[in-house]
């Protein structure tokens, strides 16, 4: 049976570790895509244990609700299994993987028109007087800050500040600083060209930057 006819016989939920088979421990993703073609459904389940934490932790991060992030990734792997015999493989799986639960997890916030909490970036972002000098609203860096990025509550408000970013700097944020891509993979799984993540990576940095620092002075 054409496997793009087919869904997993189980429902996909987030665990915190699937057991590893010991035949299954060498098989390189190039032979997991093969069997996922024949229509393997234990090379799906190999597919899951590969990647479903990281695709969570992605859309978790994205959409910034736990239910939503479930939703989304099982809809990103479910595209996956029906989608695999469209794969060509020009890029690696795990780029492709990422790609779809990307899109799985905008085209959900597009749909819950919910997500009202974003900050305008500009607001955060440094501006410069006729001469080109920096106007700095406070200084460049607070003595404390780097302590406080070390704080649970700043961690807690880290993750309030990425989550009021916009989808498409928060995404950036996440795939570069999170996930760990580098700067041409987080390019492949957008399809953006590097300058255009360089770009977003850095006004999203830049902005939690102003945010620690504003919030630094506030409380000294």
């Amino acid at each position: 049976m054409d496997p793009s006819l087919r869904q997993p016989t189980a429902p996909i939920t987030p665990v915190t570790g699937r057991p590893t088979p010991a035949h299954e421990s060498e098989v390189s993703d190039r032979q997991l895509v093969a069997r996922l073609k024949s229509g393997d459904e234990v090379a799906f389940e190999e597919v899951l244990r590969r990647h479903e934490l990281k695709v969570y932790s992605l859309t978790r991060g994205i959409m910034h609700n736990e239910d939503d992030a479930r939703d989304a990734m099982q809809d990103a792997f479910l595209s996956v299994f029906r989608n695999i015999g469209r794969f060509k493989e020009e890029s690696s799986l795990s780029t492709w993987i990422y790609r779809i639960a990307v899109n799985a997890a905008l085209m959900k916030l597009r749909k819950r028109r919910r997500d009202k909490t974003t900050v305008p970036i500009d607001d955060y972002m440094p501006s410069f007087d006729e001469d080109g000098h920096r106007v700095a609203v406070v200084p460049d860096w607070h003595p404390i800050a780097d302590e406080l990025l070390l704080n649970k509550e700043m961690a807690g408000l880290l993750k309030q500040w990425i989550a009021e970013l916009a989808p498409e700097y928060r995404t950036v944020f996440l795939l570069r600083d999170q996930e760990g891509l580098d700067n041409e993979e987080v390019a492949a799984v957008l399809k953006l060209s590097v300058a255009a993540v360089k770009s977003r990576l850095h006004r999203a940095r830049l902005y939690l930057r102003e945010r620690v620092k504003k919030y630094a002075y506030a409380h000294t």
